[in-house]
């Protein structure tokens, strides 16, 4: 996107272009001292989108433990640089982002491990390793 002081508010570093910026909105059952994305939230894929394809649906259940997010002010200029947001919360923050024309690119603000379980890995989780067997 050529922004050479492209940042994340969590480095603390002074930038002009901070992409990662802390969670607006923190989700309201959250326990005390916990990350403002703490739990579990609904998310709406894109259809058309790789991650739609892995998941086979309009909306998942993610959960979360975290404090960033995506600046969505850089909304237009990160899909004008090719990629492609794919999954978003109930009030629009971007959840999902990816790169079509990579082999597997996915990007998630939430962590597929926290819904792994014994013989039953999470839907992004098989996927890359699939699409690792193929290279």
């Amino acid at each position: 996107m050529g922004l050479a002081d492209a940042d994340s508010a969590e480095h603390g570093v002074p930038s002009s272009n901070l992409l990662i910026t802390p969670v607006a909105c923190p989700m309201p059952d959250r326990s005390a001292g916990a990350p403002n994305l703490h739990g579990a939230a609904c998310i709406r894929l894109r259809r058309g989108t790789r991650a739609w394809e892995i998941y086979g649906r309009d909306e998942v259940f993610e959960r979360y433990f975290c404090n960033y997010e995506v600046n969505p002010a850089y909304r237009e200029a990160l899909e004008a640089a090719g990629l492609a947001l794919a999954g978003f919360s109930e009030n629009g923050d971007i959840r999902v982002a990816e790169l079509p024309a990579h082999p597997f690119f996915i990007a998630t603000l939430f962590q597929p491990q926290l819904s792994s379980e014994a013989g039953k890995p999470h839907p992004l989780i098989r996927a890359f390793v699939a699409a690792s067997a193929k290279s």
